[in-house]
């Protein structure tokens, strides 16, 4: 009987092995933010014979390597053990992208890459190293609160920055370990959040909506979970003004889970207005379409039913022609800002602390002047 060898035990108690902080500094393959000074002080931490920034060991982070034929992943010396991998993923959040300059393009871009990164790294340690149960959740949660939010705040880069395909596989990756990670421990705190967030996230996955009908009592029957599943009724039944009902009542976490769908939500909702309403002679008051679909303006709600050959009439207040005939098959819109469902949630919050959770305690903690 063949027994699989043991996992090996991670012994860098450092975010970066010092052996590939040294081969990174040679090689020049630094981000700012892993250099012993600012940006704004770049040259003074270079080393006078080659030119290059130096590495501050308290800021570099281990980085993703693809796995290669003849490549060690599994040196115990190389790997992080999870007190440090959660230390890594505080670091990244609180430390680097609380930092950024949202408005500025190029810093999010840079500081996107860089943590999404790194936090493919950490989930490779954990891999390499078969961590599960409450521990492994620990990390995969800040992880998770990265990645579904992050498709909100980087929307405007351009596709060398961003690439969704991937960005999406990391998310469901990051999933699959967590749930796995659930079945060794049913004590872990944030499991009925993380629950609903998946069924947020795969909303109208019949697969993922029969798991969680399954999921023990006091997680299953969770306020946040049966939300999740009525959002999801509310989907799978086309009744999009119940969705939209709902979705007004998700958390700023859960919203942004749920953000990726909102287009097709309100395209096929605009499609059942105009089956629904369509006559010449109709007209559907404009404010009331900005309430049922949570749009953020009535001239956003004005231009979508435009793009679609909806007629929109001007007076004292405005309203829209529902009418088939007119009706354009212009797709769904490009996600965008959405102040409604989105940032008024986030209150006085940093996004960092949004994506690190309530349960981290001081980090959720309103603040004072």
């Amino acid at each position: 009987m063949n027994v699989s060898p043991p996992p090996p035990v991670g012994r860098c108690l450092d975010m970066c092995p010092m052996r590939e902080c040294k081969e990174r500094e040679q090689q020049g393959r630094l981000f700012r933010f892993e250099t012993l000074v600012g940006e704004g002080n770049w040259a003074r931490g270079r080393c006078k014979m080659r030119s290059l920034p130096l590495a501050d060991p308290s800021k570099t982070v281990k980085e993703y390597s693809r796995p290669a034929a003849g490549k060690k992943l599994s040196s115990p010396c190389d790997l992080r053990p999870p007190s440090v991998l959660l230390k890594t993923v505080n670091y990244l959040l609180m430390e680097v992208w609380d930092h950024v300059n949202e408005r500025d393009l190029a810093s999010l871009a840079e500081a996107y890459i860089f943590v999404f990164d790194r936090l493919r790294a950490v989930r490779q340690d954990l891999t390499v190293q078969r961590i599960q149960g409450r521990l492994g959740a620990f990390v995969l949660e800040g992880s998770l609160g990265f990645l579904l939010c992050a498709p909100y705040l980087v929307r405007d880069l351009p596709s060398d920055s961003y690439d969704e395909v991937l960005h999406a596989k990391q998310v469901r990756d990051c999933f699959a370990d967590l749930m796995e990670c659930y079945g060794m421990d049913p004590k872990c705190p944030r499991e009925a959040e993380f629950q609903a967030l998946l069924l947020l996230y795969d909303l109208g996955n019949m697969d993922t909506i029969n798991r969680a009908l399954k999921l023990p009592r006091g997680v299953g029957d969770s306020p946040q979970v049966q939300i999740a599943l009525a959002v999801n009724r509310a989907y799978l039944e086309g009744n999009w003004v119940r969705l939209f009902r709902l979705v007004h009542q998700l958390d700023c976490l859960q919203a942004c889970s749920f953000y990726r769908h909102l287009p097709n939500a309100r395209d096929n909702a605009l499609r059942v207005l105009t089956h629904a309403y369509s006559s010449r002679n109709c007209r559907f008051p404009l404010d009331l379409l900005v309430v049922l679909l949570a749009i953020d303006t009535t001239g956003m709600a004005s231009e979508m039913c435009r793009r679609r050959g909806l007629a929109v009439i001007s007076g004292e207040k405005q309203s829209v022609v529902f009418f088939k005939a007119s009706f354009k098959d212009s797709g769904p819109e490009c996600a965008g800002r959405e102040y409604i469902l989105i940032e008024t949630k986030r209150g006085d919050f940093t996004w960092a602390e949004i994506m690190m959770g309530e349960n981290e305690g001081e980090f959720m903690r309103p603040k004072t002047n």
